[in-house]
């Protein structure tokens, strides 16, 4: 019993070495990445629309005399990794592309070596929780102010840019590290009305950003509490504004989130590859959708179809536009959503707009007590200072 019971470990033990010595043919190879995804991902690295932001590729491309740029430096890259390309697959997509491959395969080079754009700052794009950081009205920030240059200095070039009847709350002292922070009352569009203005202060161009995450924390800290609840008050009325019914295309929805909900649906309903009916509703919303993605119009152009399929970035899901011709590109729903948050279609409400044309003379009298009130605060502030 003793050696029967020996026998039966010794052949659990020699199990693991049988399993590791199964020939290589049974064991399953890795799906080879599509070759139009791994092309157009290898020009996107190339192209002026990344280089420009690119410090590294540029500055890589930029110290070869010849303008090559090294192959393992793009298989390094995290998407070139989740789609587990090689030299190879590269070599092979490329074999219908204008990028140019060196000819023992190790490098590639922009066609006909064009000249590289000029570096740019990449701009900030806000996270899907920080969306709505700015609904109760701007914060943004001015950095190397000229030395000598007042706070006033900022927000006489700031109000005189501004649309009209829209007030500067707050402008901060100008900080030892030559930075100025300024609260701004909220209005349509304010957001990027900021993110692209520039002013002329003492003989330089200085362009505001907005702040997010902890700056954006750092700035309010450092506010008066009137300012700081003025913001929440004009935040709860956006957020009380925006849960109103929206429509797009044909499709109404409650809400944005009712919205997203349905596209999330859509994704998770249908299987890898299949495509919407044209004719169908789901087809048409995301059709709809679409022009609201950032470069929509060019990217739906020649559009005849459109699919799920599981994205080329990852294990997500996501949807392809198929264009005539038979071609397939992927877009970012996400960014259509975000988009539709920023600006929601909403449906017309006759009857709040009869209510809001009929505003009792009460609510501007309250309006004007408050405005007392903060002006007395900042004429306190400004005191101080």
């Amino acid at each position: 019993t003793i050696s029967s019971t020996m026998a039966e470990a010794s052949e659990k033990r020699k199990e693991p070495e049988t399993a590791a010595t199964e020939p290589e043919a049974k064991r399953l190879k890795p799906t080879p990445p599509d070759p139009a995804v791994l092309r157009k991902q290898v020009e996107y690295y190339l192209s002026d629309e990344n280089l420009k932001y690119d410090k590294f590729f540029s500055e890589k491309i930029a110290g070869n005399k010849d303008g090559w740029l090294e192959m393992s430096l793009i298989l390094s890259c995290n998407k070139m990794k989740i789609m587990r390309a090689t030299k190879d697959d590269v070599a092979s997509a490329l074999k219908e592309s204008k990028i140019e491959l060196s000819e023992d395969g190790s490098q590639v080079r922009r066609p006909g070596n064009a000249p590289l754009p000029k570096l740019e700052a990449k701009p900030a794009h806000p996270k899907k929780s920080s969306i709505h950081a700015h609904d109760g009205g701007v914060v943004a920030l001015f950095k190397d102010i000229p030395e000598e240059q007042q706070w006033t200095t900022i927000k006489e070039a700031c109000q005189k840019k501004l649309p009209a009847k829209v007030n500067i709350w707050h402008v901060s002292q100008v900080s030892d590290k030559n930075e100025c922070v300024i609260a701004c009352a909220p209005f349509d569009g304010d957001v990027a009305f900021f993110e692209e203005l520039s002013i002329e202060v003492g003989g330089k161009t200085l362009k505001s950003e907005v702040c997010f995450g902890e700056p954006l924390q750092q700035a309010l800290k450092q506010m008066p509490k009137h300012i700081r609840d003025k913001r929440e008050r004009e935040q709860r009325k956006r957020q009380k504004e925006r849960n109103r019914p929206i429509k797009v295309g044909t499709s109404h929805f409650n809400n944005v989130a009712m919205l997203r909900g349905r596209v999330k649906e859509i994704l998770n309903s249908r299987s890898d590859g299949e495509q919407l009916k044209p004719d169908g509703s789901d087809f048409k919303l995301i059709k709809c959708l679409l022009e609201f993605h950032p470069s929509g119009k060019n990217k739906s152009e020649g559009l005849v179809g459109i699919k799920v399929a599981k994205s080329s970035q990852g294990d997500s899901r996501c949807f392809y536009m198929i264009k005539e011709g038979g071609t397939e590109e992927d877009f970012s729903a996400k960014k259509c959503l975000d988009a539709v948050e920023m600006n929601p279609p909403y449906v017309e409400d006759k009857k709040a707009t009869a209510k809001a044309a009929a505003a009792p003379v009460e609510a501007k009298e309250e309006a004007t007590e408050e405005a007392k009130e903060e002006a007395k605060e900042e004429a306190k502030e400004e005191a101080k200072e």
